[in-house]
């Protein structure tokens, strides 16, 4: 009896000790984050940095996260961040946000409210700790300040392409999209609720280097994008879109695309509602339609990226979005 005492007592100092010495590096690990991205030029503050979790786990709350990179325009603050991780599996991270969050761009802060926002982080084990999959997932999205918008749940997944170098696969879904009021009013009444059923993309993005640690020195860029699915359900209006799409000289995306549209009519009103085609084009597009989609049909169109701008068939849709 006295040795399982003794036995006890020993795995109890021996697991007592590894928490320390874990929560220890975590600890440094992320005041050593902050200090060399301030040495790299990027604002990068914070309040206090605290660590519980004994004896399982290693839960690390960072106060008052600043965080914007040195180019300016953009950045990230909150109240506070957790990190959370088990203390015997330290590659599996799991980050709880604040329940309101800033974000700074070049157009002006957006705040981000979420009844629930989490990500989840895992790395391969080893020197380089590469990216094997992240998943990141929202719900009771609300955007306020420069833009307003909604979503009830927003999910986001990635995982290592099968067969393929320096791919990984990426899956992102919305549901309950509700955009701005004042994107809303553009509308013409009746072209579509003020509430979208379904965004959702399904691709496969191949990178120029490895996702791992050393991201800042080797900067990956998108060298080619295989677009399985983008879909769109709101009101009457179904748009599919799939293709495959890589950088030109000039960084922006060029390729072919194939659009499958349900309720073209409506389709156009909310692309000229977002800006997407100029209203004095509206006469083409309609015209186009009356003939490819006569009586409302559904409508297979062929859609061209190049020389850094999209094209429907014959018609000009606008600037194509860089890729690097």
């Amino acid at each position: 009896m006295r040795a399982v005492l003794w036995m006890a007592i020993v795995a109890l100092a021996g697991w007592s000790g590894w928490w320390w010495f874990a929560s220890t590096a975590a600890l440094k690990v992320a005041q050593d984050w902050f200090t060399t991205q301030q040495a790299r030029g990027w604002t990068a503050a914070h309040g206090t940095i605290e660590v519980q979790g004994f004896p399982s786990r290693i839960d690390l709350t960072i106060d008052s996260p600043d965080i914007a990179p040195p180019m300016g325009g953009w950045g990230w603050q909150a109240p506070f961040v957790q990190v959370l991780s088990l203390s015997y599996k330290p590659w599996h991270l799991i980050a709880a946000f604040a329940p309101e969050q800033r974000l700074a761009t070049p157009a002006g802060p957006v705040w981000l409210n979420a009844d629930k926002l989490q990500a989840s982080l895992v790395l391969v084990p080893g020197p380089d700790l590469a990216l094997d999959r992240f998943q990141l997932a929202g719900d009771g999205l609300r955007l306020s300040g420069l833009t307003e918008a909604s979503a009830a749940h927003l999910s986001l997944a990635t995982r290592p392409a099968v067969g393929l170098a320096l791919a990984h696969d990426l899956g992102i879904e919305a549901r309950g999209l509700m955009p701005s009021p004042g994107f809303l009013a553009r509308l013409p009444p009746g072209t579509a609720p003020s509430e979208a059923a379904l965004a959702r993309l399904d691709a496969t993005l191949t990178f120029s280097a490895a996702l791992d640690r050393h991201v800042a020195d080797s900067r990956p860029e998108i060298t080619r994008i295989t677009l399985r699915e983008a879909r769109l359900d709101w009101g009457e209006i179904k748009a599919f879109v799939s293709g495959d799409l890589a950088p030109d000289g000039a960084g922006f995306a060029a390729g072919a695309l194939e659009l499958r549209l349900e309720g073209g009519e409506k389709a156009l009103e909310l692309a000229i509602g977002a800006g997407l085609i100029p209203a004095e084009a509206r006469a083409s597009w309609q015209n186009a339609l009356t003939v490819l989609a006569p009586q409302g049909q559904a409508l297979t169109l062929p859609i061209r990226l190049a020389g850094g701008r999209v094209s429907v068939g014959p018609l000009p849709l606008g600037p194509a979005p860089r890729l690097r």
